[in-house]
């Protein structure tokens, strides 16, 4: 791949990928909660779903998704079910009555990176979304091995 054709899709997704959304929310409530650099986790989280969904999309999983809506309807039901389910524990915990003197445990960062995967990985639309964009940087005339 050509360091131009490089250059242009990194700025691209990082472009696209600033949008907010689920992610972004979870990053900056967890961030608020346990602080900036333990809220890294929850990033590296998202990171990893986000390269397991280039993956995915790159073998044709999208492909799959467009061609059985039913697949789609579950993978986003999955993701509308775990995001009720955080927002339901953020809701319970503020009826917990509060000590002032009690520090809240700490979150562990494998907890945090979960969130962070689980939040990432459940969102289908990002497959859908790399299956779009990737024919735009890959050329069809060089070898399948040089694209990458």
């Amino acid at each position: 791949m050509q360091i131009e054709i490089l250059t242009a899709y990194v700025l691209t997704v990082l472009a696209l990928m600033s949008t907010p959304g689920p992610s972004h929310l979870l990053m900056l409530s967890n961030s608020a909660a346990n602080g900036f650099r333990r809220s890294l986790a929850t990033a590296a989280g998202d990171l990893t779903a986000n390269m397991l969904q280039m993956l995915a999309a790159g073998l044709g999983l999208a492909a799959l998704i467009i061609a059985v809506p039913k697949a789609f309807i579950v993978i986003k039901l999955a993701g509308v079910g775990y995001l009720l389910w955080l927002g339901f524990k953020m809701i319970s915990k503020s009826f917990a009555p509060r000590q002032s003197q009690i520090l809240a445990p700490r979150v562990s960062l494998k907890s945090l990176w979960l969130q962070g995967f689980i939040t990432s990985a459940t969102n289908p639309k990002a497959v859908v979304f790399f299956a779009a964009l990737f024919p735009q940087f890959i050329s069809d005339t060089s070898p399948f091995g040089r694209n990458f």
